[in-house]
C-alpha cells in the first residue's frame, strides 16, 4: 500500500515539475542526490522474511533486518556460549540471505552497537515526503558503511 502511494506521489511529482523551463529543470538535477532518483523506498514485507530466514539459525536470539531499495541490512544478537561461533553463524545467515535475495546487496553484523542503532532505524517509519525518505536513506547509508561483509 506504501509502495503505491510513493509511486503515486512521485508520479504527480514528475508531471507537476515537467511545465518548469529547463533551465530550472537543469539546475534542479545537479542539485539533486543521486541516492533519490527515484524515490528510495522500504521493502518492509522483505524485511520480514528476511528475519524468518536469519531465525533459523541456530544460536541466533534476535534479528532486526532493514531493506532499502536494493540495501539490505541484517543485524543478529547471539549470546552466551553461541558468541564463540558468530564467525560462522555470520556467514551461515549471509548465505542463506544471499540464496532468498539474490538481487540484494547483503550485509550482516553481530556487533552491539550497530545492533541498537539498527534497531532504532528499523522502528521508525518510512516516511511519505521523497525530502525526508532521501535523508533517512542518506542515513541508512552512512550506518552501512560502519557494518563489514
Amino acid at each position: 500500500m506504501r509502495t503505491i502511494l510513493v509511486v503515486l506521489s512521485v508520479a504527480l511529482l514528475m508531471t507537476g515539475c515537467s511545465s518548469k523551463s529547463d533551465s530550472k529543470a537543469k539546475t534542479q538535477s545537479k542539485e539533486a542526490e543521486p541516492l533519490c532518483a527515484p524515490a528510495p523506498v522500504r521493502y518492509e514485507q522483505w524485511e520480514e522474511q528476511a528475519k524468518a530466514i536469519a531465525g533459523q539459525v541456530k544460536g541466533i536470539d534476535q534479528v532486526i533486518a532493514v531493506q532499502i531499495d536494493k540495501d539490505l541490512d541484517v543485524a543478529v544478537k547471539v549470546t552466551n556460549f553461541n558468541r564463540f561461533r558468530l564467525e560462522s553463524i555470520q556467514k551461515e545467515v549471509s548465505k542463506r540471505l544471499k540464496e532468498a535475495f539474490p538481487e540484494s546487496d547483503i550485509h550482516v553484523t553481530a556487533d552491539k552497537r550497530l545492533i541498537r542503532d539498527l534497531q532504532k532505524f528499523s522502528e521508525n517509519p518510512w516516511p511519505m515526503d521523497v525530502k525526508e525518505a532521501c535523508k533517512q536513506k542518506k542515513q541508512f547509508k552512512q550506518f552501512e558503511k560502519k557494518m563489514k561483509g
